[in-house]
């Protein structure tokens, strides 16, 4: 039998020619980055598949409990995100984008130890809000729902006292319970629950009547559906979609000849 496939030193050699792909760091949880993968392809609003993103992800769902490790100082997690962002670097990716919102707990020391872009979920989230908002995000009555790790080191605002009140702070405990329980059943499978169970919660995050709630767990994201329409939900997977295809953009036309536009 002839062989007809070519084969490499590098994986990226001739197949991507010039074209740098995104690379997706994923299996936190394997669901929310098949979501985050969704959201991209629904977004990029092509005509013909040439014209997607070209991403390699890579799912290898052994990553310690990023929560877990938080709570007990441990740096796990980043060593095994690193792993994979370096086989992502090899593989001739131009950037990575990582579609968990904890994982970013650690994003200063995984973007030092990249050689290429790491498109910063929590970063590009809050300059989006910021920017949309027309002012800073700890000037806005925010709620983030999230994991316990995600929520007790908050990602993206501190709740000001002064801005909710008593009655918010002695309910918080109860709306980060809740998220918890929510992600813990998405993760497992249990998603009708899991959605009925997060209009409640968000309807219980209204009634403190916040500026913005932000789905700071992409497992949230995940069984969101239409709420990320809602001028008072900030969803940052969606945020990473559209910051990833701004990269390709630029990354296109940066190109001689903007080669990343010919079939």
């Amino acid at each position: 039998m002839i062989d007809l496939i070519p084969r490499h030193n590098s994986p990226s050699s001739g197949l991507l020619g010039q074209r740098r792909p995104l690379g997706v760091v994923g299996g936190m949880g394997s669901l929310a980055t098949a979501h985050f993968l969704e959201v991209l392809a629904r977004k990029s609003r092509v005509e013909r598949d040439q014209d997607h993103i070209p991403f390699i992800a890579l799912s290898v769902p052994s990553i310690s409990d990023r929560s877990q490790a938080i709570s007990i100082g441990s740096d796990a997690p980043l060593r095994q995100i690193l792993e994979r962002a370096y086989w992502l670097e090899k593989a001739g990716c131009g950037a990575i984008a990582i579609p968990c919102n904890t994982a970013h707990f650690w994003a200063s020391a995984i973007k030092q130890a990249l050689s290429v872009k790491l498109i910063n979920m929590v970063e590009i989230t809050r300059q989006a809000i910021n920017d949309s908002r027309g002012n800073e995000i700890h000037n806005l009555r925010s709620i983030a729902l999230g994991t316990s790790a995600s929520m007790q080191h908050p990602l993206y605002v501190q709740p000001n006292e002064n801005g909710f009140g008593n009655d918010f702070f002695r309910s918080l405990n109860e709306l980060q319970s809740e998220a918890v329980k929510i992600i813990a059943d998405v993760k497992s499978g249990n998603i009708k629950n899991a959605h009925a169970h997060l209009m409640q919660v968000i309807q219980s995050a209204r009634s403190f009547d916040p500026d913005l709630i932000i789905l700071s767990c992409s497992e949230l994201s995940a069984i969101s559906g239409d709420l990320g329409d809602d001028n008072d939900i900030v969803d940052p997977i969606n945020i990473l979609a559209d910051r990833c295809i701004d990269w390709w953009m630029a990354e296109s036309q940066s190109l001689p000849g903007h080669l990343a536009d010919r079939p």
